[in-house]
């Protein structure tokens, strides 16, 4: 049957190299197992199930290995009939009789884990907010500043066969002068698609529908506390993930924001005169941080 399977990965999924063949099971339940001791059942695949398998292994020759959901598995001979022509049924003859297993569990996915294959990202990003809070600034402050900087905390949970991933983040971002000050806390359910996967680097979009939980304005030569208001909206990016399948990573990318606000239509300068607020935020945004992946 030639010579011995090695394992191969590409874009992180396992499979067999060398000489492989098709079978048959021929047992009702023919057990699998991650590793050649036989001491890790992952579940069992059904009679008649047809699959690809490799050569029996050096140190087991009653197992050969297959592919089961992109990780290296491993199932008994016995439990198999060989359907290609080039090897003979006599093989098939003397192996002896298939044993049933006593199992009632299925093949687990690794992606229907939740606990593993999670990253958290630490980003700081910086972003023109837009003409309006240039606008309300410079009435307010005659300083038509409007870059607002800040953080994310961004978890992210990405199945290992998938290139869809999915997360949630923690986003403060501000901007502010001697007398003036706007700022937000706002979470970022997300959704993403790796476009590039790779061993050195990952290349990422992902979009998220943020919803602030906090945001306030201040202008401390007011007497009264300027209201609270409310901020929405679409985010989209593209980011760049170096080493991604080590622990720590580096991650930097490019995107834009477009918010609407509400509760900041108008709001008063030093002298207590209505002046035009806030009514929306947009820009692009560029960010930059690391990422770590628990194990």
């Amino acid at each position: 049957m030639g010579q011995d399977n090695s394992l191969i990965r590409e874009n992180g999924r396992a499979e067999l190299s060398g000489t492989t063949a098709t079978a048959r099971i021929i047992s009702p339940k023919a057990v699998v197992y991650a590793d050649e001791n036989m001491l890790s059942p992952l579940g069992y695949i059904a009679n008649g199930k047809a699959i690809t398998v490799g050569n029996p292994r050096r140190m087991n020759r009653d197992l050969v290995p297959l592919v089961i959901y992109g990780r290296l598995a491993f199932i008994e001979v016995k439990d198999i009939r060989y359907e290609d022509a080039n090897i003979s049924d006599d093989y098939n003859i003397k192996r002896g009789a298939p044993r049933e297993h006593d199992v009632d569990v299925t093949i687990q996915q690794p992606e229907e884990r939740l606990s593993e294959n999670n990253s958290a990202y630490l980003t700081l990003h910086q972003y023109a907010a837009g003409s309006e809070v240039k606008n309300a600034f410079y009435a307010i402050e005659q300083d038509d500043k409007d870059t607002m900087g800040g953080f994310l905390l961004q978890l992210i949970h990405r199945p290992p066969n998938k290139r869809f991933f999915w997360g949630a983040g923690l986003d403060y971002s501000s901007v502010s002068t001697s007398n003036m000050s706007f700022g937000y806390w706002m979470v970022s359910p997300t959704l993403g698609y790796a476009l590039v996967k790779s061993t050195f680097f990952t290349i990422d979009i992902y979009g998220s529908l943020d919803l602030a939980i906090n945001s306030q304005i201040e202008i401390k030569t007011n007497s009264e506390k300027e209201p609270s208001g409310y901020i929405w909206g679409p985010q989209v990016n593209a980011r760049l993930v170096l080493f991604p399948e080590a622990k720590y990573h580096a991650v930097g990318g490019i995107g834009i924001r477009k918010y609407s606000v509400s509760g900041y239509q108008t709001l008063k300068d030093a002298n207590d005169m209505d002046v035009v607020g806030i009514k929306s935020v947009s820009g692009i945004t560029m960010f930059i941080g690391l990422g770590m992946e628990f194990r």
